[in-house]
């Protein structure tokens, strides 16, 4: 039994604002169309909260304290590969915000078919659980 695999790290921030809106990016990628969090990759030599810092940075221009709330893992079956996704939230204040990024209620959020898995990932992103292992093709 083989017990090494190629393993994708990425991270994750629900940014809340002090009006208890939601930060989303209108994702306009074949790959993950649709409203996702501010993420990416967690590069070699970097941990995950180091990368959700530079993330969020380089995609909102926001300096966030993040704070972890749990991990996603799952299967990509189409990559044949293991992802381990690091989801963290943080608070800021409230600024305008452009381009392909947009303010919104928990409301409109949870109406919403969201990109990729991201659905999934909700309960832990709101404190309802900590950990999420799933099978996916995305």
């Amino acid at each position: 039994m083989e017990r090494l695999s190629a393993i994708e790290f990425t991270m994750m921030v629900m940014i809340e604002n002090e009006d208890g809106e939601i930060l989303v990016q209108d994702r306009k990628k074949q790959d993950w169309p649709g409203w996702t969090f501010p993420g990416g990759h967690v590069e070699q030599n970097e941990s995950s909260y180091t990368a959700a810092i530079r993330e969020i940075n380089e995609e909102t221009d926001f300096i966030i304290v993040p704070n972890l709330s749990g991990t996603a893992e799952w299967n990509n079956l189409n990559k044949q590969t293991r992802e381990l996704a690091f989801l963290y939230t943080a608070t800021v204040e409230k600024r305008p915000v452009t381009g392909d990024l947009l303010w919104v209620t928990k409301k409109e959020l949870t109406a919403k078919k969201l990109a990729g898995t991201l659905n999934d990932l909700l309960p832990i992103f709101f404190g309802e659980q900590q950990q999420i292992y799933f099978e996916s093709n995305q």
